[in-house]
């Protein structure tokens, strides 16, 4: 049996949520190819991980069911949040 996405989900925040990981994916295929990790590029100096965190937290937003919350999935939301208001 495939899980699906709940009915009740935002088209716009799943989109937002591909973007940010389409961001961070380009990142760090570019990276690979360099061969390197600079500290002054987008991987080096945490964008990247920024970007795939920000796209975590939507994907989570996105899919959330409120009729059976997940604790794991709670936690993990709520420490992506927490790291990104860090990071702002």
């Amino acid at each position: 049996m495939t899980s699906q996405i709940p009915l009740l989900f935002s088209a716009d925040m799943i989109l937002a949520a591909a973007d940010q990981f389409s961001a961070a994916t380009s990142d760090l295929i570019d990276a690979a190819r360099d061969g390197e990790v600079k500290s002054f590029g987008n991987v080096g100096a945490g964008d990247t991980l920024t970007c795939a965190a920000d796209g975590l937290r939507l994907l989570i937003e996105a899919t959330d069911d409120n009729d059976d919350p997940d604790a794991s999935v709670n936690q993990l939301h709520g420490a992506l949040v927490r790291f990104l208001e860090d990071r702002t």
